[in-house]
């Protein structure tokens, strides 16, 4: 493993500045947010923390890091088993090593981990046969099942959604996407929705009405709303949201940290920071198509792919046109790991494009 000095000049600036600008807008929204002031300071840590960490890896090479893909798959591996014996439960999920101050979500290390793993196992093997599916499920289904134990429905999604983007990328035929998706017509009524507990069946249902349990299940969703349309055009001003200042939105740092910008910032300013993701996942797609090797392509759609899909849903969430699964606003949420992973991921995304015409 040999270290490198990084060429300034090779980076993607692009992705550098709209990583940099969502997440000083994240923070100075979360000052507005937080119900404890503290927290600002724990997302400050975290942000620099995860500079570093994306700065660091810079002096290695696209090279070392698919050689670790495997190692990192396995460490993620065992950190998911040993939260499920020695983690904290935590809105009743048992996701979370906490040492004092500080808490880490293995979660976050297994999306990284799986993405790198099925990007070189891919690279060499098509998948145009039923049994092409075999070894890439035997990475993701052990990462998906240690989650529902936690049980993390949400962190689920991501990391089977992660898996199905570099498995698009990597030729997935069309015909074998609409036979998944009549499966899903099927089982969903028929296996997943039976066995479903009480509480996630009532999440379900409170999006088709909240007003079913407003003080309850739909007390989130339908103060989260409420926060949105009242911003309107321009928003009510930075911290002067209402709804939000006076606690009426659950989870305002988390969960629902879009409802807090929407009710400040108005519909224009939530159309500036979708336009910010949507810039940002389009450069991501600029990338993946600029790296002629198939296993870096691989790499940066699953990157692509989590993020995209974490944004999808906590806005669905937040606008009350999906279940709440726990998912937070990526780079913008409060959350450490979250945002340290993010950060060196995106780090990662920009060796492996660097080095694209490396040998």
């Amino acid at each position: 493993m040999v270290l490198r000095r990084p060429n300034l000049l090779a980076y993607d600036w692009g992705l550098i500045l709209l990583t940099l600008a969502i997440t000083v807008l994240g923070l100075f929204n979360l000052r507005s947010a937080a119900p404890d002031p503290a927290l600002l300071n724990r997302q400050l840590a975290a942000f620099l923390l995860g500079l570093l960490l994306a700065v660091g890896v810079q002096f290695f090479s696209r090279r070392t890091v698919f050689a670790l893909a495997y190692p990192l798959y396995a460490l993620s591996l065992l950190l998911l088993v040993a939260v499920l014996a020695f983690g904290r439960e935590i809105n009743g999920a048992k996701a979370w090593f906490v040492l004092g101050p500080l808490q880490f979500q293995p979660l976050e290390l297994a999306k990284l981990g799986l993405i790198l793993a099925l990007a070189r196992l891919l690279e060499g093997r098509e998948v145009r046969r039923v049994w092409d599916y075999f070894l890439p499920g035997l990475l993701t289904a052990p990462v998906v099942l240690l989650l529902l134990l936690q049980p993390d429905l949400g962190g689920g999604l991501v990391v089977l959604f992660g898996a199905f983007a570099v498995l698009f990328v990597r030729g997935l035929p069309w015909k074998h996407i609409l036979v998944g998706l009549l499966a899903l017509a099927v089982l969903v009524p028929t296996v997943v929705w039976p066995n479903l507990k009480p509480y996630q069946r009532e999440r379900v249902l409170i999006v088709l009405d909240p007003y079913r349990d407003p003080l309850g299940q739909g007390f989130q969703v339908i103060q989260s709303t409420i926060a949105i349309g009242s911003g309107g055009l321009f928003g009510k001003g930075y911290g002067q949201g209402t709804q939000t200042q006076l606690g009426f939105v659950p989870f305002r740092h988390t969960d629902f940290v879009f409802a807090v910008f929407a009710e400040e910032w108005g519909f224009v300013g939530s159309v500036a920071l979708l336009g910010l993701y949507a810039l940002l996942l389009v450069r991501l797609l600029g990338m993946a198509l600029e790296c002629p090797r198939l296993s870096d392509r691989l790499f940066l759609a699953g990157v692509g792919g989590m993020l995209g899909f974490q944004v999808l849903v906590n806005l669905g969430v937040a606008l009350g046109v999906m279940p709440v699964t726990g998912l937070t606003l990526p780079l913008f949420s409060y959350g450490g790991s979250s945002l340290m992973a993010t950060l060196l991921s995106l780090g990662l995304v920009l060796l492996v494009h660097r080095d694209r015409a490396a040998p």
